[in-house]
């Protein structure tokens, strides 16, 4: 007589139990409560010092003249303008960065000797501090669009290149004889086997240069005539507009925020695949 035992299937997710947040840890809930309450915390904070006349108003404004001074400004084409520039040169920068640096990052992460003899070059020219180059940028092209998705190109293309490379030396030992014992061929081998080990390091080089080809853009923006937001902190800096100064310069960290939700978003989405991370 045989005997049937009921197979072990996991209960419907609808069944399953919610996950909790470790021990000592808040909530989702909870995080959010007290991220506002630190954002609340530094606004009174800035409150008190501008009221209190610690710093003059003309370089610190109140945060009340600051925010009261957005609505004025998005009814303005000065400010979307501004806005629309730096994004186009950061994205360009960023583009061309994420074109170069990926495939450059694989190749030399996935055969020894070229990356053994690119080494030396990589190092020199990642040690060179962009915002130094950029008289030399000036003079070469000019203080134009160009020349800013160049500097941001350049301040990107190396965390992206190293990343890269990183990501697909992690591939392990076992796995790389077994693929070399097969003899699997080579672009099976890149498709299986060093992308999905590389993609986790290279989002995480993607995310990092996303948000500084926004900081490096407003950067250039500032000490040369290219339009965008830096440009007009600079005019509203020599114009006494401290608070419409202070409103662009917020509207860079909301861009520079904004873009760190969507990496992350974006990291989740295309890494699916991976097993969550284990809390003890």
């Amino acid at each position: 007589m045989a005997i049937f035992t009921p197979s072990r299937r996991p209960p419907p997710a609808a069944a399953r139990p919610a996950r909790r947040a470790p021990v000592g840890q808040p909530g989702r809930r909870g995080l959010l409560l007290l991220q506002l309450s630190a954002v609340l915390a530094a606004l009174l904070v800035w409150a008190g010092i501008a009221a209190a006349g610690l710093v003059s108003e003309t370089a610190l404004p109140g945060p009340v003249p600051v925010f009261g001074a957005f609505p004025d400004l998005f009814g303005t084409s000065t400010y979307w303008q501004a806005v629309g520039d730096t994004l186009n040169g950061a994205v360009t920068g960023f583009v061309v960065a994420v074109v170069v640096g990926v495939p450059l990052g694989l190749v030399t992460g996935t055969y020894a000797a070229v990356e053994q003899s690119s080494r030396l070059l990589v190092d020199v020219l990642r040690s060179f501090p962009v915002i130094a180059l950029l008289p030399v940028f000036l003079l070469v092209q000019g203080s134009t669009p160009t020349m800013k998705s160049t500097v941001v190109f350049l301040a990107c293309v190396f965390p992206v290149l190293l990343q890269a490379q990183y990501g697909a030396r992690a591939v392990t030992p076992m796995i790389a004889e077994t693929v070399h014992s097969y003899r699997v061929p080579r672009h099976l081998r890149f498709r299986k086997v060093v992308l999905p080990s590389a993609t986790p390091s290279i989002m995480t080089g993607l995310r990092l240069a996303a948000t500084t080809s926004v900081l490096v853009a407003i950067g250039v923006e500032v000490l040369s005539t290219v339009p965008g937001i830096g440009h007009e902190v600079v005019q509203a800096q020599q114009g006494g507009a401290s608070a419409q100064a202070y409103a662009y310069i917020l509207t860079a960290g909301a861009i520079g925020y904004t873009i760190t939700l969507l990496s992350q978003f974006a990291e989740r989405r295309l890494l699916r695949w991976r097993p969550p991370a284990q809390t003890d």
